[in-house]
C-alpha cells in the first residue's frame, strides 16, 4: 500500500500502524452502509427460517416445490449467517481479519450457496414443467435424492476456487512493517486462469440453466394456455400461480447475478479480442494486408 511518498522513518512501527489505521477506518457513509446490510440480513434471516420452519411442520406442505422451496432458503441462510457478516466487514474496513483458512471457507460456503441456488431453481423448473406438461407420467427421479445430489455437486465445484485463495498482507514503502490492516482475501492463481474460470462459471452456471428455466417456463405457459378448456378452473389457478411465482424467482434470479457474470463477461472480452485478432487477419485478406 502506497503512502503517497511521505517520510515517516520518524514515527515508531505502532505511529505509522494507527496512520494506516485511521485511513482505512471507515467513514460515516460506510457505518451506515452496515446498518442497511444488518437490515437486509435481519429481514433475509428471519424470512428464511420462516419458510424452512412452516415446510417442516406442516406435513400437507411437504410436496416437491416445498421441499426445494426449503432448500432455496437454506443455502440463503447459510450465506446471510456465515458469509455475510466478514464480507461486510472487509468491505469497509478494506481488510481481510481473518485466517486464510476462514478466507477460503468463506469462498468455499458462499460458492456452495449460489450453486445450490441454480440447481434448485433447474430442479423447481422440471418438477414445475413435469407436473403441467406431462401430468400422467411418473416422474424418474425422487426430491429427496436431488436435494442431496444438488448438494454434493455444489460442493463439488466449489472446491477449486476455495483452493486457490489466500490471505495476502498489504505492501507498505516502510522497512519490515507488517499490520493486519489492508489485508486481503483473493485467488493465487493467475489472470489468465481467472478469467477462464469465470468465463466458465458464467455460461455453464448462469446463461445454460437461466436458458434452460426460461425455456421451460415459456412451455409451461404455452401448455397451460392450451389446457384451458380441459382443464378445472381451480386447477389452472393453482398452475398458473405457480408458474407465476417461478418466473419471478427467475427474474429475481438473473437481476441478482447477472452484474457480475456480464462484468465477468466483459472482462473476458477484452483478452479474447488479442486471440480473434489473427483469425481475422486471416479470413480477411488471406495472406495478410500487401
Amino acid at each position: 500500500m502506497s503512502d503517497n511518498g511521505l517520510n515517516y522513518e520518524s514515527l515508531t512501527d505502532e505511529e505509522y500502524e494507527d496512520i494506516v489505521a485511521h485511513f482505512l477506518t471507515p467513514n460515516k457513509f460506510e457505518v451506515f452502509t452496515v446498518f442497511v446490510f444488518l437490515s437486509f440480513m435481519a429481514i433475509g434471516v428471519s424470512g428464511n427460517l420462516l419458510v424452512v420452519y412452516i415446510v417442516i411442520r406442516q406435513k400437507k406442505l411437504w410436496t416437491s416445490m416445498n421441499f426445494f422451496l426449503a432448500n432455496l432458503a437454506v443455502s440463503d441462510l447459510l450465506v446471510l449467517l456465515i458469509c455475510l457478516p466478514p464480507t461486510v466487514v472487509n468491505d469497509i474496513t478494506k481488510t481481510f481479519w481473518f485466517s486464510s483458512i476462514v478466507c477460503k471457507a468463506i469462498v468455499f460456503l458462499q460458492n456452495t450457496s449460489v450453486y445450490v441456488n441454480i440447481f434448485t431453481l433447474v430442479c423447481v423448473s422440471l418438477e414445475r414443467w413435469h407436473a403441467i406438461a406431462s401430468p400422467f407420467k411418473q416422474r424418474i427421479w425422487q426430491t429427496k435424492q436431488m436435494i442431496i445430489l444438488i448438494w454434493i455437486t455444489a460442493t463439488a465445484l466449489s472446491i477449486p476456487e476455495s483452493l486457490a485463495v489466500e490471505t495476502y498482507p498489504a505492501v507498505f514503502n516502510r522497512p519490515n512493517f507488517t499490520t493486519k490492516w489492508g489485508t486481503t482475501c483473493k485467488e493465487s492463481w493467475s489472470v489468465g486462469m481467472q478469467r477462464c474460470y469465470q468465463l466458465m462459471q458464467t455460461i455453464g452456471l448462469f446463461f445454460l440453466p437461466l436458458l434452460l428455466i426460461t425455456t421451460l417456463c415459456i412451455h409451461m405457459a404455452i401448455v397451460l394456455s392450451k389446457n384451458v378448456l380441459s382443464l378445472g378452473k381451480r386447477q389452472i389457478t393453482s398452475r398458473r400461480k405457480a408458474t407465476k411465482m417461478l418466473w419471478m424467482v427467475v427474474i429475481l434470479f438473473a437481476l441478482c447475478y447477472s452484474p457480475i457474470h456480464f462484468y465477468n463477461l466483459v472482462s473476458f472480452m477484452s483478452y479474447s479480442s488479442c486471440c480473434i485478432n489473427p483469425i481475422l487477419y486471416h479470413f480477411m485478406s488471406g495472406k495478410f494486408f500487401p
